[in-house]
């Protein structure tokens, strides 16, 4: 074999993983907890979907119109000061960028005005942590089917 066939055996290969992503439906994940959020990346991998992990709201409202998701999880920390700033702005831009995508937001403590402010600004559902992967997976699906819809 000479190096051009490997060669072109190698972008075969990376044009093969990108059409297979291209097909896997795409979700973006913003969340500070790094372990969190690769473990939750690499279940919605292991289980047909294509995850982008950003961990900072700038990067992913910078990422969102080139990647296109399907639907984003944003996680919140448990600083109340920040959590309420992102909770006003974050779906917000979400919505304005990708306004048909849902939202689903995840928060490690949850209140009565968490909650109020969270669906008021266009977030579907609103989950508290700890959870499993399993479940995010099935309350996305939920999600996805009914913007299908």
């Amino acid at each position: 074999m000479t190096w051009h066939e490997t060669k072109a055996e190698v972008k075969g290969d990376r044009m093969m993983a990108n059409r297979q992503n291209s097909e896997r439906t795409r979700v973006m994940i913003v969340e500070q907890d790094q372990k969190f959020g690769l473990k939750l990346a690499d279940w919605l991998a292991t289980h047909g979907y294509h995850p982008v992990f950003i961990r900072t709201v700038n990067a992913a409202i910078d990422a969102l119109a080139g990647f296109r998701p399907k639907a984003v999880l944003v996680g919140l920390g448990c600083s109340t000061s920040a959590a309420e700033a992102d909770l006003v702005e974050v779906p917000l831009l979400i919505q304005t960028i990708c306004p048909s995508v849902p939202v689903i937001m995840m928060a490690d403590q949850s209140s009565e005005d968490l909650t109020h402010v969270v669906f008021r600004q266009g977030v579907r559902r609103f989950l508290v942590k700890p959870m499993e992967c399993s479940h995010i997976g099935a309350v996305l699906q939920s999600e996805l089917s009914a913007a299908a819809a």
